[in-house]
């Protein structure tokens, strides 16, 4: 007869991975016997087997009701019955239980104790009480039939084990506690995703290019100390001081992995050597120590030289991280950027392919129209217009990129997360010292970074607005500044109030100035002849006059709003109270 293969599948209810019930294996043993030849020799190997493993049980038995040891150290194994064997004849034959190889290796270990007195005194006339269930030993809990009919606690599938833990087979040199599981999981899941939020954002799936590079940096982490304290220094930084979730052991894992680093610096690999360096500056630059930032930027700049400049590293998304982060922190400096913009992609219908444009090329003079008003009117410098004119872009993309095809989105969104780096790349680069001009720049830097970076809202608005503060104070001779300038004035006061941390003495101030130039007064009098427009209505339309992305900026136009129709001695309510993080949560943003 040709070969037949029976296969068991095992399911939720199978008492372990490996093992099958007795009814599977009799099943199995039924199927593969059939239509042969069955000999019941007497001296049969299986027979034979049979009466060995008899003799070997009663042995057993007899050992441990002699010896002292077996008899202090563990009861009597439990009899445990088979499936009967020999049913055609009525008789019964209950084979005793093998032992698996740890029993067997425990039981050896047993036999080489040397025998010992019962010890002499108090404890020896106490009556011995039975030992409870956690106490029994190695070998009586590896004594297990391979078909036992009781539950095993096992796990029903390899899943639960690799699901459930970043390190299943105990390899990493790292003791994996679960505060450094739960530090390992925020790199993962929350970390590396919002780093390039802006294709997941855009994605229906929440893809991104990088996206597998997580679990291998976490992996590869397990097998290096320093690399493992470094990333977990980073997002201990970050849950502190972005999430406002204190005590995540910051100091601790910087320090060790300051040590580390000192002790492999030479020896360890470029590319490790460079990730290690990005964790230690993107920690520093959390916990706004600049200082030390800029010195973990120096030494990753020499590896950058290593390989003959930053645009020949060979990890792409290391690369792209040191980018990134090195535009976020020169942002709250603001000061020019430490690393060459290298992934500027150019005018938006010039690069995009027409099957993935997202609309046919459009008139973007209607963006902003106010600023553009501006810009032809020649209240700006040649470079300054530029700017404005490709922000006005990158708002067009903004609005219109979840609404497109998947494919379309999937690449607007690419474009739109270097092409704005690229413009904040350029306004961190001019310099007005002294002018109105100045904190124009600085208005517009603050609102690309609230509306397209994740970041924006939750951390970096509420770093930069006391300097935009300043900005304003230093403006020589402001009447003259500002002359002509009035609503640029206002919409830059209400970002710098929307930006500042609830509650701080920054969004007193930008809400005090907005009463003093009037802008309050101007929004009664508008009410007076437009009775169905609430202040929120006529902030919006406002804001429109110049850039606004609704789905960031709504909360806080709201309490913005309620600050400038309840006065300043407003207190405000629960919800308005939030952290700027939690505002940021409600909302969706790009990148």
């Amino acid at each position: 007869m040709p070969p037949q293969f029976l296969f068991v599948n095992k399911d939720a209810a199978s008492a372990s991975l490996t093992r099958s019930s007795a009814a599977e294996q009799t099943s199995i043993n039924s199927h593969v016997q059939r239509g042969r030849r069955h000999r019941r020799s007497a001296t049969s190997a299986s027979r034979a087997g049979a009466r060995a493993r008899k003799n070997a049980a009663r042995e057993s038995a007899a050992a441990s009701s002699t010896d002292p040891v077996l008899a202090d150290s563990s009861p009597s194994l439990p009899s445990i019955k088979s499936e009967p064997v020999l049913e055609d004849r009525g008789i019964q034959t209950w084979l005793p239980a093998r032992l698996s190889p740890r029993a067997k290796f425990a039981e050896h270990k047993i036999e080489e104790i040397p025998e010992s007195k019962p010890p002499a005194g108090k404890n020896a006339s106490k009556p011995k009480t039975p030992k409870s269930p956690a106490n029994k030993t190695v070998e009586e809990k590896a004594v297990v039939l391979l078909n036992s009919p009781r539950a095993l606690a096992s796990p029903q599938d390899i899943s639960q084990i690799t699901s459930t833990s970043l390190d299943p087979f105990g390899q990493s040199v790292v003791k994996l506690d679960p505060h450094v599981a739960k530090l390992c999981r925020y790199f993962c899941e929350n970390f590396h995703p919002s780093v390039w939020h802006a294709e997941s954002w855009a994605s229906r799936e929440g893809s991104y290019t990088y996206q597998t590079t997580a679990v291998e940096v976490v992996r590869r982490a397990m097998q290096s100390e320093v690399e493992m304290n470094a990333m977990l220094a980073c997002m201990a930084a970050r849950i502190e001081n972005v999430d406002l979730v204190p005590g995540q052991g910051t100091d601790k894992y910087m320090g060790n992995a300051l040590k580390a680093v000192r002790r492999r610096f030479s020896s360890a690999p470029k590319q490790q050597l460079l990730l290690i360096v990005f964790h230690l500056y993107a920690a520093d630059a959390y916990r706004q120590n600049y200082q030390a930032a800029k010195i973990h930027m120096q030494a990753a700049k020499a590896l950058f030289d290593s390989w003959g400049g930053l645009h020949y590293v060979p990890d792409p998304a290391l690369k792209e991280l040191f980018i990134i982060g090195d535009g976020h922190m020169s942002a709250v400096l603001l000061e020019p950027c430490s690393l060459p913009c290298e992934y500027d992609p150019g005018p938006y219908w010039a690069v995009t392919p027409p099957e993935l444009q997202l609309a046919p090329q459009q008139d973007l003079s209607r963006s902003a129209p106010a600023l553009q008003r501006l810009c032809l009117h020649g209240y700006f410098p040649e470079e300054l217009v530029q700017i404005i004119q490709e922000t006005a872009e990158c708002s067009w993309v903004l609005h219109h990129a979840p609404l497109g095809a998947p494919e379309s989105s999937k690449h607007a969104a690419r474009w739109l997360q270097w092409r704005h780096a690229a413009v904040r790349y350029r306004l961190l680069a001019l310099e007005y010292p002294g002018s109105s001009l100045d904190a124009v720049r600085v208005g517009l830097l603050m609102w690309i970074l609230t509306s397209m970076v994740i970041l924006g809202l939750k951390r970096l608005g509420g770093l930069i607005a006391p300097k935009l503060r300043t900005i304003f104070w230093s403006v020589d001779e402001p009447h003259g500044q500002w002359e002509g300038l009035g609503q640029l004035k206002t919409w830059v006061l209400t970002i710098g109030a929307m930006c500042s941390m609830v509650g701080s003495d920054e969004e007193r101030w930008f809400v005090e100035q907005l009463f003093e130039i009037g802008f309050v007064e101007h929004i009664r009098r508008f009410q007076e002849t437009n009775p169905d427009f609430d202040t929120m209505d006529v902030l919006r339309n406002f804001q429109e006059k110049f850039f606004y992305y609704d789905a960031i900026q709504r909360l806080r136009l709201e309490r913005l709003a309620r600050l400038l129709s309840g006065g300043l001695s407003e207190t405000p309510s629960s919800a308005s109270q939030s952290s700027p993080s939690d505002l940021s949560r409600k909302s969706r943003s790009p990148a």
